[in-house]
């Protein structure tokens, strides 16, 4: 479910792909809209819903591991961030450090969030 879902998000809003297209319509935003927002949805489910400490719980295995492993996707943000580098070095190191940034961010924001809100 996950993977259709990101499937179906980036066939809605791809990135562009024409070999003379500005570096900023290459940048992949709907992935990593994709990614920070499963970084949101991972924590809270950690800090809630899914807060016990047992790796093994199935809940814990089909939404984190199986609906948001799927949902969010790493590897296809590191090939369409080598296409930003080889284009324009500072813009694909500027969406390099985005990126990151942006998973942290999510990250200590959702940690932050009341666990009863």
């Amino acid at each position: 479910m996950g993977t259709g879902l990101r499937d179906l998000a980036l066939t809605w809003w791809p990135a562009q792909t024409a070999r003379h297209a500005a570096w900023p319509t290459i940048v992949p935003w709907t992935l990593i809209v994709i990614n920070t927002l499963g970084v949101v949805i991972a924590v809270r489910l950690l800090r809630t819903v899914l807060r016990a400490h047992d790796p093994n719980n199935p809940w814990r295995l089909l939404w984190i591991t199986g609906f948001l492993g799927g949902f969010t996707s790493y590897s296809s943000l590191v090939a369409a961030w080598a296409v930003a580098w080889h284009r324009a070095v500072l813009g694909g190191l500027l969406e390099a450090v985005a990126t990151v940034g942006l998973g942290v961010l999510a990250a200590e924001l959702a940690l932050r969030w009341p666990r009863h809100a």
